[in-house]
């Protein structure tokens, strides 16, 4: 289904006018330098392509598509590294030192020629380079010598008249040769037009590309994919943009071990997908994951991708919105870090809208977002590292109706009262955030957390109950409360009374203050928030509060806790001008609790909490001045 799903959403980025992915038989490749060669074959300049402020990144280019590289020699069509095209190579002394020799001066058995010794590594043709070099030689000899065209002819007498052995006489070389040797990949120019954009010198690739060697001797099988009979891939292409996979990219589909085949079968035989459906679902997902991606978040650690089955770019966006909701400011606020662009109204009373619907029950019509919500399938994909592969955390399919209706009633979930200036929606990143403690030093949150919340939302179930411990835990420990743990214990106890999970009632768990709840835990996080209201208004500058001193207890064993704390309210009452307003509150709240239980359990601990939350902000609440009627002036 994924693999599928990719394909299909690859036909559809083909589709785009603007040529958003490469067609079939070429790849994106990230690409550092252009060599420039004259009509007569000699090189002229080396130009650094790499771009980027804080970090130097090379530029995506649509070049001849180039399979997976293992060890060994496989040039690529007018476009590879410097081993291959000038025919030399940099390294540590060690890796061509001969094995259990002192590595002498000059022992290195497996250079052929050292042009510069540098200290502790060398610039050198060796036995490998030299055979890289004449393997692309031949590559580009086999496709171009039937070729006419000018530029073709003066890249092979370039390759020609190239002797790897001289490479660093020439003063561009020479010049480049740190850069130019750790690794990047080349294109070639000649006349202002890169080889690789050339259309005489594409229609070749192509013609070789649709007949290549590989393709004769790989036996057409029934892929898994599109069901056609077509060559089955050996290598899949590797899969980048991961967070924390190998910078030269994994596979999401493998067999490189015997315990992974069966029924005889080897490598990619027991999965076989065909060429076409490979390069598809590859450059889909290459697209998706690309730097600066709309369609791509970080959630722990997990890389989610998400991508609708249209061309209609609305769905995408309010997906863009929902997911990461912190990277939008409202038009009226400035530009900040925080906040890298700006919602147009149009979108954010889109938003609006949507929730509203959503809260009363009415469901999304197709004016609403410019494709039928019933039809058009949306998708999300989560992705983590695992060796040299890449493991699929979450999958997940369904109509973006659905989609919107199930992230929104998380959004609903998770209102809560705030001050003004805090934002209306929490993103995923914040949330998580939520459970690191204070001491850490990553400030990374369990991998585990974030694919279960997000399975929990996309799937409308209920949350899970590490992550409402994790937050409870962080509560206790550091003795506070914010809009974000309010929200996520009001979320969670919310779902469970939803589905019949507990004794709540799911009235009972409101956005502010309610007073008439009778919920004893509930009541006592209320009365909690009123004894500490009164021991600071006897003396606000108290560094020992009954905050620090017992709030974790008071919210696990209220009957040990609660007797001491009325008591010693009473001496601080005493001492208030707003005294008489404390005891108000405590005997309005203790009215309705016969006795102080002996334990809480999570749920109840939740509830006192929301309780304390709730009775905090309603102390801070802005009280609303009724103006004074004017009287009106009859004249007789």
């Amino acid at each position: 289904m994924i693999i599928q799903s990719l394909c299909q959403y690859y036909d559809i980025l083909a589709n785009e006018k603007k040529g958003v992915v490469p067609k079939p038989g070429y790849s994106q490749g990230r690409v550092s330098f252009a060599l420039v060669i004259s009509r007569g074959g000699d090189l002229e300049n080396i130009i650094d392509l790499r771009n980027g402020d804080k970090k130097i990144q090379p530029q995506l280019m649509d070049v001849p598509y180039q399979d997976p590289r293992s060890v060994d020699i496989y040039p690529y069509f007018v476009c590879d590294k410097a081993n291959y095209l000038f025919g030399i190579e940099k390294g540590k002394k060690e890796e061509f030192a001969k094995k259990g020799s002192k590595k002498k001066k000059g022992d290195y058995p497996n250079a052929s020629v050292i042009l510069e010794d540098t200290g502790k590594e060398i610039i050198l043709v060796s036995e490998r380079s030299q055979k890289c070099f004449e393997a692309f030689k031949v590559l580009h000899h086999k496709l171009l010598d039937t070729n006419d065209d000018v530029i073709a002819k003066s890249f092979l007498k370039f390759l020609d008249a190239w002797n790897p052995t001289q490479s660093l006489e020439h003063p561009k070389i020479r010049e480049n040769k740190d850069e130019i040797l750790k690794g990047g990949f080349f294109v070639v120019k000649c006349e202002d037009t890169y080889l690789h954009q050339n259309e005489v010198i594409r229609r070749s690739w192509d013609d070789h590309f649709s007949i290549s060697d590989d393709n004769q001797k790989t036996v057409a099988v029934q892929c898994l994919v599109s069901g056609q009979n077509l060559p089955i891939a050996g290598l899949h292409q590797k899969i980048m943009g991961v967070y924390n996979a190998q910078s030269a990219g994994a596979y999401l589909i493998s067999f490189n071990d015997p315990a992974f085949e069966s029924y005889g079968k080897k490598d990619s035989s027991n999965a076989p997908v065909s060429e076409l459906s490979m390069f598809k679902y590859t450059t889909a997902l290459n697209h998706l994951l690309e730097r600066g991606s709309k369609n791509k978040l970080r959630i722990g650690d997990t890389t989610t991708v998400f991508w609708a089955d249209t061309e209609n770019k609305t769905c995408e966006n309010l997906a863009n919105f929902f997911f990461d909701p912190r990277e939008i400011a409202e038009e009226n606020q400035e530009k900040t870090e925080a906040h890298s662009r700006v919602i147009d109204k149009k979108t954010l009373q889109l938003v609006g809208d949507i929730l509203e619907k959503v809260r009363t029950g009415q469901p999304l019509k197709e004016s609403d977002i410019g494709t039928d919500p019933e039809k058009t399938n949306f998708f999300i994909l989560g992705l983590s590292p695992n060796n040299a592969r890449l493991a699929v955390r979450y999958w997940y399919k369904d109509n973006f109706g659905n989609f919107v209706t199930h992230i929104v009633q998380h959004f609903l979930d998770m209102e809560i009262i705030k001050s003004e200036y805090e934002p209306h929606y929490i993103s995923m990143y914040r949330l998580l955030k939520e459970t690191v403690p204070l001491s850490s030093k990553d400030n990374a949150s369990s991998p585990l957390l974030g694919g279960l919340v997000m399975r929990s939302i996309i799937g409308n179930t209920q949350y899970p109950v590490q992550m409402y411990s994790a937050i409870l835990t962080r509560v206790k420990v550091e003795r506070s409360i914010n809009y974000v743990r309010a929200g996520f214990i009001k979320a969670y106890l919310s779902r469970l009374a939803r589905f019949g999970v507990t004794k709540l009632k799911e009235d009972l768990i409101t956005v502010s203050l309610n007073e008439e709840n009778s919920n004893v835990p509930y009541r006592l996080g209320r009365l909690f928030a009123v004894l500490e209201r009164a021991q600071s208004d006897t003396n606000k500058e108290m560094k020992s509060t009954i905050n620090s001193k017992y709030f974790s207890s008071a919210s696990t064993t209220p009957a040990v806790v609660f007797p001491v704390l009325l008591k010693l309210a009473q001496h601080h009452i005493a001492k208030s001008d707003w005294g008489f307003k404390s005891n108000q509150s405590i005997e309005e709240i203790v009215s309705s609790i016969d006795e102080f239980p002996a334990y809480l359990n999570l749920e109840e601990q939740g509830m006192f909490m929301l309780g304390y939350y709730h009775q905090r902000k309603d102390f801070f609440k802005k009280k609303e001045t009724a103006s004074p009627a004017k009287e009106e002036v009859k004249h007789e």
